[in-house]
């Protein structure tokens, strides 16, 4: 049986990391100097090459730049990509779960249609990746999960019996699966407004991932768990109509992935903790 020691050096897993806010987070940990190896965990195979490229022209040549095919959502992807981080490093330090997706408000997709999309990529997706990689970040030194989540993801969208559920202090990442199955029946069977959701898929996408970082803080001890919002920023996502440019919202991730003797279970926006 091979058995793979971890190698030296700390290693920062970011995924959808090949443009945008996810380019300047893994750009910006490289540069911190905490970190010898970075990964980006991508869908489009060209255009992560690119991105490689550009860092290593960009990051201090001790710094060692790849990447990894990643669709995010889908289960065999996830399981792929831990088994060659498990095989390329034994470890994880830090992950970034940056990649996500949103219909913008032009798409003419039903809003019902919208929803199962939108939450099997966003939180199911990034729920089921982050428990794949749980083994290789319980390896890693002074570890730490950052989910890039988004004041969309506020508390205050849903009814306050909703907010009591996904507030609840001794909240399981079942019943937070179960939570949010309800949702997506309640959107198809169109009468979600009724039963205390959000109108947004996005925002309760970005709810639940607020609430599953709050679920792992607690279940991880040895795993520093936050997230962030790194503000209305120019990228593809807002069709480059964001007021904030995506290097200085990649602060708010890089933030709790490097600090010193940071906090656990937080909400990260403007540089700093904010409230649900």
């Amino acid at each position: 049986m091979l058995v793979i020691t971890p190698l030296e050096g700390r290693v920062a897993v970011v995924t959808g990391s090949n443009k945008g806010i996810g380019y300047f987070i893994a750009l910006q940990l490289g540069l911190s100097g905490l970190f010898q190896h970075i990964c980006l965990a991508c869908r489009d195979l060209q255009r992560t090459i690119e991105a490689v490229e550009s860092l290593k022209q960009q990051l201090p040549p001790e710094v060692q730049v790849s990447s990894a095919p990643l669709l995010l959502g889908d289960i065999a992807s996830h399981q792929t990509l831990a088994q060659t981080l498990q095989e390329r490093y034994g470890k994880i330090d830090v992950l970034v779960n940056n990649a996500a997706m949103a219909y913008k408000q032009a798409d003419p997709t039903p809003f019902r249609e919208q929803c199962s999309p939108t939450l099997n990529v966003n939180f199911r997706g990034s729920c089921d990746l982050t428990e794949q990689l749980l083994p290789l970040l319980r390896k890693g030194t002074d570890a730490r999960i950052v989910n890039v989540a988004s004041m969309s993801g506020r508390l205050g969208q849903v009814s306050s019996e909703r907010q009591a559920q996904f507030a609840a202090d001794d909240l399981t990442m079942e019943q937070l699966h179960a939570l949010m199955d309800e949702f997506e029946h309640d959107v198809l069977a169109g009468h979600h407004r009724e039963k205390g959701w959000s109108n947004s898929n996005y925002g309760m996408s970005k709810l639940a991932v607020i609430a599953a970082t709050k679920v792992w803080a607690r279940q991880e001890p040895s795993i520093k768990v936050n997230c962030c919002c790194p503000g209305y920023c120019k990228t593809d996502m807002t069709s480059q109509k964001g007021l904030r440019d995506p290097a200085d919202g990649a602060k708010n991730a890089v933030l709790p992935a490097t600090m010193e003797h940071p906090p656990t279970g937080e909400f990260f926006a403007d540089y700093k903790v904010a409230s649900w």
